[in-house]
């Protein structure tokens, strides 16, 4: 039998302290009666407010438009008596604080206030005759203003002949407000009151007394009795949960058979898997050891005789040059030529296959400054081709190997120069991107363009693409490859994106993950900020 653990912390007086399910079903159920109770008290409140103060805007309405309309005729003629008699009659109106009517130059033709205190309205006098408007200023006090429009002269048009402003009182909404809420809060603590002791009753019958019944029964069954059963037939979730109990007891046992049987299985399935998965780790360390053998050896194999074949070239050029005639010094020539490119060729494969089997000391790059030094080394062939080259700026640095990331965008900015087919106006523009947690630089040039079949091939070993205008460019399809070989033990991808006769714009993105210095060499995160560097221009 198992050992019953006790949590921490519970001791002879975790009883008093425990929060038992009826309590707890009672506070949710008080909870959900005050919720429900004070969302409709609430909706109740609000929408007598709501009509409260509509009925207030109404009768200011009504009361502005009745003054506006009286008020026309002696605006008119010009009688200031008569209008002041009216404001004197709209002020004996209990709910009327001040009132003011300007004639059409905006003077005060008739002001009243109902206490003293209502002469500080008469800054409303200064406002401009148009405005139409009803603003509740506070909970007592609701303003009015509007113009008062007459129709006069030979014609009967409609013109502007003045304005009222009137300040209601509305205390006695709020009075009437402060009622209602107070009969609200009163009618939900008597709902309240009420559903505690109802719903304390109706937990204990219906939810705590079976919920106990089929606690006991688990409890049982933890302790290593199988023959537990809950007991419970009813029609509602408590006797589903109750006869899934009992099935899941029924079941249990030879549940628990089926799982350590399982478990002896695994763990031999996995022995064996370990074994397996040893072997041909070592295989395959074995194999990749092979391989750079191989390449060592094939390296030293085709390079011993072709520094044969051309040392043996350049010594007849040196001993017989006068007594050769110019065809042989021409084939001469050529066999030098084509083993420099041999050889070049063998070192760079020899370069590609180490990539992944050695990699090289990493450190924090100034990439700003290694496009500047690729960018010197290109000058002869930038001016010679009169190719602006562009580096971009703000530039990253990061925790890279130097000299690889420098083979990366020597390739790409090479085959942009090689690949250049305008005499004039050539650019090719470097930069970088920080994006979705990927640093992308990206080498763009306006160049022939690529096809959109071959822009995927020429990232594959000796892949180029064939047409006339690139078969005259050296090349042996060693240079893509080795990028994307490069970017890859970064998490990065090397692809380009292109269109035939506006150029081509190569990317390669590194992880900003796998590219951030460790503790200790924390380099600078950019360079000072500069939107655009001009690295080369061609002289003209």
């Amino acid at each position: 039998m198992n050992e019953v653990h006790r949590r921490p912390g519970r001791g002879r007086y975790a009883k008093y302290l425990r929060v038992g399910l009826p309590l707890k079903s009672v506070l949710i159920l008080v909870f959900v009666v005050v919720g429900v109770t004070a969302a409709g008290g609430w909706f109740y409140f609000d929408t007598a407010r709501t009509w409260l103060r509509s009925s207030d805007r109404r009768q200011a309405e009504r009361m502005g438009r009745g003054v506006g309309l009286a008020a026309q005729v002696p605006l008119l003629d010009q009688r200031n008596m008569a209008l002041q008699r009216l404001v004197g009659e709209v002020v004996g109106n209990d709910s009327v604080r001040y009132v003011v009517i300007l004639d059409a130059q905006g003077r005060v033709a008739a002001e009243a206030s109902r206490d003293p205190d209502g002469w500080q309205w008469s800054a409303m006098a200064h406002m401009p005759l148009s405005v139409s408007a009803v603003n509740q200023v506070t909970d007592d006090l609701l303003t009015f203003a509007e113009p008062v429009v007459a129709r006069a002269g030979p014609d009967g048009e409609d013109r502007l002949v003045g304005a009222v402003r009137i300040v209601l009182d509305t205390s006695a909404t709020t009075e009437n407000l402060a009622r209602v809420e107070r009969r609200v809060w009163l009618i939900a603590a008597c709902g309240v009151l009420c559903a505690i002791p109802v719903g304390y009753l109706l937990v204990w019958r219906l939810l705590v007394q079976p919920v106990r019944r089929l606690a006991g029964a688990t409890r049982r069954l933890a302790g290593g009795d199988f023959a537990a059963r809950a007991g419970l037939h009813r029609n509602d979730e408590i006797g589903e949960l109750a006869a899934s109990f009992d099935t899941m007891a029924e079941e249990l046992n030879g549940a628990r058979e089926k799982l350590l049987r399982a478990n002896e299985q695994l763990e031999q399935k996995v022995a064996e898997r370990t074994d397996e998965l040893r072997r041909t780790n070592a295989r395959l360390r074995d194999e990749m050891a092979e391989k750079e053998d191989f390449l060592r050896a094939v390296s030293h194999d085709l390079s011993a005789p072709l520094r044969n074949i051309a040392g043996m070239a350049t010594m007849v050029m040196i001993k017989w040059r006068d007594a050769l005639p110019e065809e042989v010094i021409a084939r001469l020539q050529r066999i030098q030529a084509n083993v420099d490119t041999e050889s070049l060729l063998i070192g760079e494969l020899l370069e590609l296959s180490r990539v992944k089997t050695r990699p090289q000391k990493r450190q924090v790059v100034d990439f700003g400054a290694l496009l500047d030094d690729v960018a010197a080394a290109f000058e002869f062939e930038l001016k010679n081709r009169n190719t602006a080259l562009t580096v971009r700026r703000p530039m990253p640095s990061l925790y890279v190997e130097k000299s690889r990331m420098r083979q990366v965008f020597q390739n790409l900015i090479d085959n942009a120069i090689k690949y250049m087919h305008r005499s004039v106006g050539g650019r090719i523009d470097v930069g970088c991107e920080l994006a979705d947690g990927m640093h992308r630089f990206y080498v763009a040039d306006n160049g022939p363009g690529i096809p959109a079949g071959e822009q995927q091939k020429i990232f594959y070993v000796f892949r180029r693409v064939e047409n006339a205008a690139t078969a005259k460019v050296p090349g042996k399809g060693v240079g893509l490859a080795l990028v994307r070989s490069i970017v890859a033990n970064y998490d990065g991808q090397a692809y380009v994106q292109s269109e035939e006769g506006v150029g081509s714009t190569f990317y390669v993105t590194l992880s900003a993950a796998c590219t951030q210095p460790p503790d200790g060499e924390q380099g600078e995160a950019a360079e000072t900020p500069r939107a655009v560097e001009e690295v080369h221009n061609p002289v003209g």
